[in-house]
């Protein structure tokens, strides 16, 4: 393949687009104005712009193509395609009576892709990759390939690799004869030096102007009623519910995760409470802080009650940063014990 300005790359006859978190019809439909555009320059030409976890369906995706296709050239139609990319499933639209690029021509662009969201920092890239050795460890989970620890974090190949040569340097990695990798135990010391280190834990920290603020707990049940996938209740909150007995009465604030990077939208804070304002000054009183977490895929979960609730590595970084280390210390310590205990089971 070959890099090309009007396009991301081109193969034979076909310029190749890909792009991902396309939500809107507005935006697609721009795409599609884009793409008539630039092919109408080369008309030999044939376009695939290729939609990366998107949130349009395979449906909806044909309906806006074909409405478009009704209103422009017959010609220039005829060279017009669309593919829908999810990171679970693979390709879920694809032209492939049309289309003759090979797949693994195509795939490494996807890979690209998803890897450039939300990447703050290379600390960030590879505490996110730490992270999900680790939750893969504590669930018992399978080994993981480079190229799902890739996909799943957001890194690219090269930092993947370089991540798991790091860890096995310190004796921590153990691989299978297919050369899937798992963590050999959960490295304390590894974790929190790398959180400290990394720029991981960049955060926005809201404090009620009011006098009377809301309570976390009022928060959080507004916060469900909205209804949001991106995000996601940390901290006193959400380590609650993988470890029941922690030990602190209430909870001081309210810890939010928000799956994206630092100029993501926060304009639902307004609806917890109107009276929440940011504040810089590290060391004032706050009742809300959001995180943000950039890997590729949150791994949120919804719990009985409808909450939806950040990983337990996650809820234990806002622990610490939250000055609560004797409750952070005292939950990764009973998270590993009942770990150790079900692997010898």
């Amino acid at each position: 393949m070959q890099k090309i300005s009007s396009c991301d790359f081109v193969w034979q006859n076909w310029q190749v687009w890909v792009k991902s978190r396309i939500s809107t019809v507005r935006d697609l439909r721009a795409i599609l104005v884009g793409m008539a555009y630039d092919l109408q320059l080369v008309p030999e030409q044939r376009g695939l712009y290729i939609l990366v976890d998107s949130k349009f369906t395979k449906a909806r995706l044909e309906s806006e193509l074909q409405a478009f296709k009704e209103i422009v050239d017959d010609k220039l139609a005829e060279g017009i395609y669309l593919a829908l990319f999810e990171r679970d499933k693979g390709f879920v639209y694809f032209p492939e009576q049309q289309c003759n690029i090979p797949l693994n021509e195509l795939k490494p662009l996807i890979q690209q892709e998803q890897s450039s969201i939300g990447i703050s920092s290379p600390g960030a890239t590879r505490i996110a990759i730490l992270n999900l050795l680790i939750l893969q460890w504590l669930s018992q989970g399978e080994p993981q390939t480079t190229e799902g620890l890739s996909i799943a974090s957001g890194a690219s190949y090269p930092t993947v690799f370089n991540t798991i040569k790091q860890l096995e340097a310190e004796n921590l990695i153990t691989r299978q004869t297919d050369r899937r990798v798992s963590l050999k135990r959960f490295p304390v010391n590894l974790w929190k030096r790398w959180v400290v280190e990394s720029e991981a834990r960049k955060s926005v920290r809201f404090r009620d102007i009011s006098g009377q603020p809301r309570t976390p707990e009022d928060m959080a049940e507004r916060l469900k009623k909205l209804h949001l996938q991106n995000v996601a209740i940390g901290g006193v909150f959400g380590a609650r519910y993988y470890y029941p007995k922690l030990d602190i009465t209430g909870s001081p604030r309210l810890d939010l995760v928000v799956h994206g990077g630092i100029n993501s939208d926060l304009e639902f804070i307004k609806k917890l409470d109107p009276a929440l304002s940011p504040i810089v000054n590290v060391v004032e009183p706050v009742n809300v802080v959001v995180h943000f977490l950039s890997r590729a895929e949150a791994m949120f979960i919804k719990d009985s009650n409808g909450f939806v609730l950040a990983d337990p590595i996650e809820c234990l970084a806002n622990l610490y940063q939250g000055g609560l280390d004797y409750q952070a210390d005292d939950m990764l310590s009973k998270l590993i014990i009942k770990c150790e205990e079900e692997k010898e089971c």
